[in-house]
């Protein structure tokens, strides 16, 4: 019969140094205290049964409070629907990444088509604070658009 010997845990182990021993716990704990890379947002006009609009908005690079969303339009519809699908989109993100009810909002930047998004604590934070090409930019109450956003969901 052949009897397996027991491996010592790596902390046990004698040859390990206290640094050796204190950095390995540490990386551990921050391994399963870091959550997930989280999914990028994406929103597509499809959703709502317009054929006339279909219009895609994903997100594709995330900072602590800035995101910078692609829309692809493939089929604008209404301009006035569009408008709010794009806005209504901007404010589910908000609400996904921070709850923020002000954002402000860089269009073409960095590239056509791309938008750069930023999620303020409240009306009165200087939006080049988040990032200097938000700078100058209007600051959106998104609140002030929750009733017509609630009913195109």
């Amino acid at each position: 019969m052949r009897v397996l010997r027991r491996t010592p845990l790596l902390l046990s182990r004698p040859e390990l140094s206290l640094a050796g021993r204190l950095f390995v716990t540490l990386v551990v704990a921050v391994l399963a205290v870091v959550p997930a890379r989280a999914e990028n947002f994406r929103s597509d006009s499809k959703r709502l049964g317009n054929s006339k609009m279909d219009i895609v908005l994903t997100e594709v690079q995330r900072q602590a409070r800035t995101s910078i969303v692609v829309i692809q339009i493939t089929a604008i519809g209404s301009s006035v629907g569009s408008s709010f699908f794009i806005l209504c989109s901007l404010r589910d993100l908000a609400r996904q990444r921070s709850h923020s009810r002000y954002i402000v909002k860089a269009e073409d930047v960095p590239r056509r088509n791309q938008m750069l998004v930023g999620f303020l604590n409240g009306r009165t934070e200087e939006p080049a604070g988040l990032d200097p090409r938000l700078a100058g930019q209007p600051v959106i109450d998104l609140d002030y658009f929750a009733p017509i956003c609630d009913k195109m969901n």
